[in-house]
């Protein structure tokens, strides 16, 4: 059966009927109106059949209706369909197939349309990487006065202060006057809490007592 006798006929038919005479088919004709057919079976099987005889019969399709056969074709079709079309493909065409087909073939039809695909990704990645490394705006450090050097020289004295004051590792029950040290207590750390709070070295009734 030549292509027109069939489309012509076509919507006349039932579905099992449709895609049994597609097995009879001698020819094929413009390829709107077999893509149209393709989509039109509703089944994916029957539809990437239909597109690999039409394939294998030297019908050219056109990147939009090869994206609409994305929808009703599968993967193999769409390999067979996408490494025999002649037509020019943009960058977004290609992006919009994306995993329709294998990437190896999608690939290849890039490179063959000269076109690098999602290279706006990389770009955009690159701006906001080469921002981060040059858009940083120069701290000067601020300069310490007369009273700002007295105040930090005076911290500094009585970290060191504390810091001097080393603890033996037993409760010496001065609980008062007990250095800040490390606790531990209930599964968390503390540090600088009165001597009763998660105290690691005992201290008064519960407050840690070991």
């Amino acid at each position: 059966m030549d292509w027109d006798s069939y489309y012509e006929k076509f919507y006349e038919w039932a579905t099992s009927t449709q895609i049994k005479k597609m097995s009879s088919l001698t020819s094929f004709g413009a390829s709107a109106e077999v893509a149209e057919v393709a989509q039109e079976y509703m089944d994916e099987k029957a539809a990437s059949r239909l597109i690999k005889k039409a394939v294998a019969n030297g019908v050219q399709f056109t990147p939009d209706e090869i994206y609409d056969l994305s929808g009703c074709c599968d993967t193999s079709a769409m390999n067979e369909l996408l490494k025999s079309a002649k037509c020019a493909f943009t960058q977004e065409q290609l992006e919009d197939l994306w995993g329709s087909a294998d990437d190896d073939v999608l690939e290849l039809v890039a490179k063959r349309n000269h076109v690098t695909m999602f290279a706006d990704d990389v770009v955009e990645e690159a701006s906001i990487e080469d921002k981060a490394d040059y858009d940083e705006p120069e701290q000067n450090e601020p300069k310490l006065g007369s009273f700002s050097k007295l105040g930090l020289a005076f911290v500094v004295g009585s970290l060191l202060g504390k810091k001097s004051q080393s603890h033996h590792g037993r409760c010496t029950g001065d609980c008062a006057n007990c250095p800040p040290h490390y606790g531990y207590r209930y599964g968390r750390w503390y540090y600088g809490h009165d001597h009763t709070h998660g105290c690691e070295f005992g201290g008064n009734k519960g407050g840690g007592g070991l």
